[in-house]
């Protein structure tokens, strides 16, 4: 009785040292009986909204124009600037060839973002200087003048998904009477010499805009030119003349397709934080979640990142002479009244190891390195707090932990891949948020 008395003594001074819910047994078939699987759920972690210098929008095959203005994040603005390249620097006849119209055809990616029931209009204007690459990129800050006469415009309602998906502009007869001239008279060889009198084009919104939209470079749509006639066009200025057949009495038709250089082409996109909740961010200056009634914030196209820091992590390694991390997840949710329809919450994540000056080094990749690790959004429930992204951070703590030295290595996370162009947008709460805080849980064997 006394044997059984102590052994019961001693089993509830054990219990109450280690939270039952946090640490497993672990069986002696394979190791000692003494180990256990424990979970570390209050590790300190520090979050805050950061924004980078500028991000690369060359190179995605992408045309994105538009405004987008609210509270969260203040104004937004792209336009979309290119070289045009023709199929061909000569003419089919062009002794007897006269010119009948220039056009500019859109298709739309089947992607908008904002008020896509209001009036959406856009102009276009020939550029005045020769786009060029800063180390082989283009990026959202990147600045080409054109000019202040508009060559084209349009006004339309946005229909993604529809038949009417395409923007048909017809640009400004004397733009297309000195292209044609400048082809007909067979004194443009290459493109350099052709860059010289035509630089390119700017697609610029109107400020009455509340929406984006994307219009693709290798997208298509066929277009009912008359009655009689269609037409598959992408993204293109296409011009139109026609010679005289050798009886004089009919007209022979022909086209010339200039298209968009996707090497030269990219979205200038600026923002204006004034009024928002975002109002005093910059590179220069990253604001904490709790300024921010302990919320990030993260947007693409204009690089807003949230960072997440976890200062204390290698204090793990005091716990146990040997220990194994057998798992690590984060969790992140949108917050509260900034989840909806009509916010936008992107689908994906994208995740990267940041340096201490919030540059970002190289991506979370798979198992086997082959890409970038997407994180999605889970759970569609009606109640918002079960929807999450859930983040595997164990490569980072097993990394962060092996370092005999300590790092300056940040999380940054990002609502599309690195670079590109969607203005995909999230707000997530920090560890402190009262309705959707985030969670940080390390799970390790320790023996």
């Amino acid at each position: 009785m006394y044997k059984y008395l102590l052994l019961c003594i001693s089993m509830l001074l054990l219990y109450s040292c280690e939270d039952e819910s946090n640490t497993y047994e672990v069986g002696s078939s394979w190791m000692s009986a003494q180990s256990k699987m424990v979970m570390i759920d209050t590790l300190t972690m520090k979050m805050s909204t950061v924004m980078m210098d500028s991000v690369v929008t060359s190179g995605r095959g992408v045309m994105m124009i538009g405004n987008i203005k609210d509270q969260t994040f203040g104004q937004v603005t792209s336009s979309s600037l290119f070289e045009l390249t023709p199929e061909s620097y000569t003419l089919t006849s062009p002794a007897t060839a006269v010119f009948d119209s220039i056009v500019l055809y859109l298709t739309n990616t089947n992607f908008y973002y904002g008020d896509t029931l209001k009036n959406y209009k856009l102009n276009v204007y020939p550029l005045q200087s020769r786009i060029k690459l800063n180390n082989g990129y283009l990026y959202n800050k990147s600045n080409f003048s054109y000019s202040s006469n508009s060559i084209g415009n349009a006004e339309f309602y946005p229909r993604p998904r529809t038949d009417s998906s395409y923007v048909k502009i017809r640009l400004d007869q004397s733009y297309g009477q000195n292209l044609f001239n400048l082809l007909k008279n067979d004194n443009v060889t290459n493109q350099e010499y052709f860059l010289n009198f035509y630089k390119g084009l700017a697609l610029v919104p109107s400020s009455d805009n509340n929406a984006m939209l994307r219009f693709g470079l290798n997208s298509s749509y066929e277009v009912q030119i008359s009655n009689a006639t269609k037409e598959k066009v992408s993204n293109v200025v296409r011009m139109y003349y026609h010679t005289v057949s050798q009886n004089g009495t009919e007209q022979i038709k022909y086209t010339l397709d200039l298209n968009p250089n996707s090497g030269y082409q990219y979205n200038k996109i600026q923002n204006d934080f004034t009024g928002s909740e975002l109002a005093g961010l910059s590179p220069q200056h990253p604001i904490p979640s709790q300024n921010l009634g302990n919320k990030t914030y993260m947007m693409a196209g204009i690089g807003v990142f949230t960072k997440v820091e976890i200062p204390y992590l290698k204090t793990l390694k005091n716990l146990y002479q040997n220990y194994k991390v057998i798992g690590a997840t984060l969790a992140l949710s949108p917050v509260a009244g900034y989840y909806s329809n009509n916010f936008y919450n992107p689908t994906p994540l994208y995740y990267y190891w940041g340096d201490k000056s919030n540059k970002v080094i190289s991506s979370f990749l798979n198992s086997d390195g082959s890409s970038e690790i997407q994180v999605s959004l889970s759970d569609d429930s009606e109640f918002q707090n079960n929807h999450a992204y859930n983040f595997s951070l164990q490569s980072y703590v097993n990394t962060i932990l092996s370092e005999s030295t300590n790092s300056n290595y940040n999380i940054l996370i990002y609502p599309s891949s690195y670079a590109d162009v969607l203005s995909g947008k999230s707000v997530v709460g920090d560890s402190k948020n009262s309705t959707n805080p985030s969670q940080l849980k390390v799970y390790m064997l320790g023996y």
